[in-house]
């Protein structure tokens, strides 16, 4: 009976991970196919960011063969004729591009022999014009080129401009499916983790129970064996049955305890499985506090906000320590490249606007003219400013203002160049001045608890700044506010940018 009931439960456990085995194939084996689906969609939303991209390349040399002819009928130097033969060249090499990427698309394709026609009637005419000013003169071709090349430019622009569109259009219907098998294969993970989280539950229960009945049936042979030990041979044969019963017991006992180490081995694999689509907690918070169809009530919706916002805390404070980590281990390095500290600044103001705005402060630029350009690392330089502007912004009561100030010497090189972030807000006592720029210390022991943080920021923003070879300073009154200063070690590259280039810039983005 106990070895029948036994073999009844290795049965049941042997069929309940053999279920957890084919579901967890399945799931594999549908989330494989979400994800060759979502390569599928990435594939057609990269191809159409280079039909963009080509389409904007024609447009450009185009641009660039009429600025380069416009410059010759000026100056009549004929080295400014170089952009138009390099728009010779390169319009057919992104024409056959385009030809290409498009294929498969007729209506795509239409518009597109219309653009190659008039890029051909466009570079054509400019070349007549340079015929025009040899023998005519410069002035006549001048007034040629007011006339009907300007004419062929602006429909070459609208042809292309409805290519673009076009594109665009592809593109967003493309992204948004790739939106939606990315979701498809996260629920499905999330789903086939669950489902099989709760299968291995069942299994150890299976396997719990198989040892119990292993127990009884051992207390059942004890008693037997004292009973047997005053009968007959009769007896002693009975008990020489139950002797080969309590081998089987032992055997059945060992396969309880593999199929119970085996389920040891399984929880704990999947316990790190699961990590992952928790992780994945943020993300579906994050999608679900959208609420586009109105399903979720205002206690819902903040639970959901009260999670996205505790993980993004949870998550900047982790990103903030892995940042020092790197930067004290060395790991970081430096990309160097023009800089133009208009374009830093403005980006770094428009990204905390929001913060701003909800605590009712006023952030400001006062930027000099004309643009200066630097050499530094543009990624770490913008880090150093968001966490400088972030800190007065959080520090700076309501009704306060942030100004940001870019400081621009002569034109020496050794002139450096400031970024001064100055806020009117709480400021940092003087004995404190020398600590903040230490890791998780802040301004006062108090400051945490009422405006909350880790105090990495200025420790982050100062060792990005040694890295760069900058000083930063601060300056600071007890409820008057702060200034932090940042001078880049400008070493000869800070220089206004070439007038031609600047000309050039504004007629290709014409």
């Amino acid at each position: 009976m106990a070895r029948s009931s036994l073999r009844s439960i290795d049965r049941q456990v042997m069929l309940g991970f053999g279920v957890t085995l084919a579901i967890l194939i399945g799931v594999m084996a549908y989330a494989r196919a979400r994800v060759i689906a979502v390569d599928v969609a990435t594939e057609w939303v990269d191809h159409t960011h280079r039909v963009i991209e080509t389409i904007a390349a024609v447009r450009t040399q185009v641009a660039d063969a009429q600025v380069g002819q416009r410059a010759y009928l000026l100056t009549g130097d004929r080295g400014q004729l170089a952009p138009y033969r390099a728009a010779v060249r390169g319009v057919d090499t992104s024409l056959a591009q385009l030809h290409a990427l498009m294929a498969g698309d007729a209506v795509q394709q239409r518009r597109l022999d219309t653009v190659q026609a008039l890029s051909y009637e466009v570079l054509a005419e400019l070349g007549k014009l340079t015929e025009v000013a040899e023998t005519r003169g410069r002035g006549v071709a001048v007034g040629a080129m007011r006339g009907e090349s300007d004419s062929l430019v602006r429909q070459f622009q609208a042809a292309t401009a409805r290519m673009s569109a076009g594109e665009r259009k592809l593109l967003v219907e493309r992204a948004e499916r790739q939106v939606r098998e990315r979701q498809a294969a996260r629920i499905a993970v999330v789903i086939g983790a669950i489902i099989i989280f709760f299968l291995a539950i069942a299994a150890a229960v299976r396997v719990r129970s198989a040892l119990e009945v292993r127990a009884r049936a051992e207390a059942e042979r004890d008693a037997h064996a004292t009973a047997l030990a005053l009968q007959s041979r009769e007896v002693e044969a009975q008990n020489q049955e139950l002797v080969a019963q309590g081998e089987a017991l032992r055997r059945a006992t060992d396969q309880a305890e593999s199929a119970n180490a085996a389920k040891s081995v399984f929880l704990a694999q999947m316990s790190h499985e699961l990590r992952t689509p928790l992780n994945s907690v943020i993300g579906f918070a994050n999608i679900v506090r959208r609420n586009p169809r109105g399903v979720l009530n205002a206690t819902e919706l903040t639970y959901l906000e009260r999670i996205a916002e505790n993980g993004q805390q949870l998550l900047h404070t982790i990103n903030s320590i892995l940042d020092l980590s790197k930067i004290e281990a060395e790991q970081e390095s430096v990309e160097l490249e023009m800089v133009s500290l208009d374009a830093v600044v403005r980006d770094v103001l428009a990204q905390l606007e929001p913060q701003a705005a909800v605590g009712g402060v006023e952030v400001l630029a006062e930027l000099p003219a004309p643009l200066a350009a630097v050499v530094t690392d543009t990624e770490k330089l913008r880090r150093v400013l968001i966490n400088l502007v972030a800190n007065a912004v959080k520090f700076t009561r309501p009704g306060g203002r942030v100004v940001v100030r870019v400081e621009t010497g002569a034109r020496s090189p050794t002139t450096p160049v400031a970024i001064s972030v100055e806020d009117t807000g709480i400021g940092i006592a003087p004995d404190r001045l020398a600590l903040i720029f230490e890791a998780f210390e802040q301004g006062d022991v108090g400051v945490n608890r009422e405006y909350g943080g880790t105090g990495l920021g200025l420790s982050i923003s100062r060792a990005l700044c040694r890295l760069l070879q900058c000083e930063l300073t601060v300056s600071s009154t007890v409820g008057t506010g702060s200034v932090f200063r940042v001078a880049l070690p400008l070493d000869g590259a800070l220089a206004s940018l070439p007038t031609a280039d600047l000309t050039r810039r504004r007629s290709l983005s014409s």
